[in-house]
């Protein structure tokens, strides 16, 4: 089983090195264990066949050491359908019936968020890894519950946080730690998506839309997201302050604009999420001593730097717009061709995967610990939490 610190083991060194033949030995079973990780493939299933269940399907169909073995849904038809679509074997509608007869090296959850809880705890229960859609609970407690049951069986927890690896986020974290952004001072995380165009499934009164189960409503959606970016530079929630509001009175949603003032311990964060604004568009921008970092993760890999210059300010400021310019030009273009291509807007949701299971194959480290997913869920629970509104 996989022990979900995100810790690193210490040796004592010897004071000589050991003998030819040990070295010998010793390489002669780390290449056998090699050999045996890329003959024995990993067994995938997965519940859910909505529509985030095919990007987490077309990213398991690039893994060749991993096979999915079954979907389900509670529709059949659905069920039948994803399996002939990515040429699974079985498919179900009962998700008990599956863990009987299959016993996967790991579970990925893409059902509705009021059903991953039980889902999720039935399956760690078991002795089984779990991979869970965003957000990994409805609330803070039963994260907690899940997270013990993850700890005491070994198991492997993990949540869906596809920006942590986005293309534009890493290349910030780049800049971040060469120094060349200087001491981190500020984040800003703004989304901007419209909930109640014409056509909306939030609006949609004769189907209510999953999401409206949450607290926050359709926002609720969406706050994971807001909540891990904002950790990975702010570091823990020491306090926070939030305002809600809907200002679109006759719609059928608890809010449609959310904003939050988050105090970390490495710095503080102005999140926003607006759900009446055109164009779409997720927002963050990172301030340093040094340069300013802003990039819109639905357009990738489009990034715009603004850094500190010597001599004549008009001068910096030209080169700075000209350069500016350069960068949403080269991005623009890029980001075109990436959707050509026909890669989505679930930038990153490949590597976490793929870093997932090789996770489960070297028995190493997760690309998340499960610490750092408890500080998001508590970021979370804020955002709702009454203590906090204004």
């Amino acid at each position: 089983m996989l022990n979900q610190t995100g810790g690193y083991a210490t040796f004592n060194l010897q004071p000589h090195p050991p003998p030819h033949h040990v070295w010998k030995l010793f390489s002669l079973l780390y290449n056998t264990r090699l050999a045996l990780l890329k003959m024995k493939k990993l067994i995938s299933v997965l519940i859910g066949c909505g529509g985030i269940a095919r990007w987490h399907l077309a990213a398991l169909a690039e893994l060749s050491h991993v096979e999915v073995a079954a979907v389900c849904d509670l529709s059949a038809a659905r069920a039948e359908a994803t399996a002939k679509r990515f040429r699974i074997a079985k498919w179900y509608s009962d998700y008990q019936q599956l863990l009987t007869e299959v016993k996967p090296n790991l579970v990925h959850i893409t059902t509705p968020p009021s059903s991953h809880f039980s889902i999720a705890k039935a399956c760690l229960a078991a002795g089984l890894n779990v991979f869970c859609e965003k957000p990994i609970t409805t609330n803070y407690q039963e994260f907690q519950e899940l997270k013990e049951l993850a700890t005491g069986n070994g198991c492997l927890l993990m949540e869906n946080q596809n920006f942590r690896f986005h293309s534009s986020i890493r290349r910030i974290c780049d800049l971040l730690l060469s120094g060349k952004l200087g001491n981190l001072v500020d984040v800003q995380v703004c989304l901007s998506a419209n909930l109640v165009a014409p056509g909306s499934p939030f609006i949609d009164r004769n189907a209510p839309h999953y999401s409206l189960a949450l607290r926050g409503g359709a926002i609720g959606d969406y706050l994971t997201h807001i909540a891990y970016l904002t950790y990975m530079f702010t570091g823990s929630m020491i306090d926070m302050r939030t305002a809600w509001a809907k200002r679109l009175k006759d719609a059928p949603l608890p809010a449609t604009e959310f904003r939050a003032f988050i105090k970390g311990e490495r710095a503080t964060a102005y999140v926003a999420f607006n759900g009446d604004v055109r164009p779409y568009g997720f927002w963050i921008r990172v301030t340093g001593t040094q340069m300013h970092v802003e990039a819109n993760l639905y357009e990738p890999p489009r990034l715009t730097v603004r850094r500190l210059r010597n001599g004549e300010p008009a001068v910096a400021s030209l080169i700075d717009g000209i350069a500016e310019s350069r960068d949403v030009l080269l991005g623009t273009v890029a980001g075109f061709w990436r959707k050509l291509g026909g890669t989505s807007n679930y930038d990153g949701l490949r590597e976490l995967i793929a870093q997932t299971y090789h996770a489960l194959a070297s028995h190493g480290s997760p690309p998340i610990a499960l610490t750092e997913i408890d500080e998001v869920a508590r970021i979370v629970d804020g955002f709702t939490d009454v203590n906090f509104k204004l």
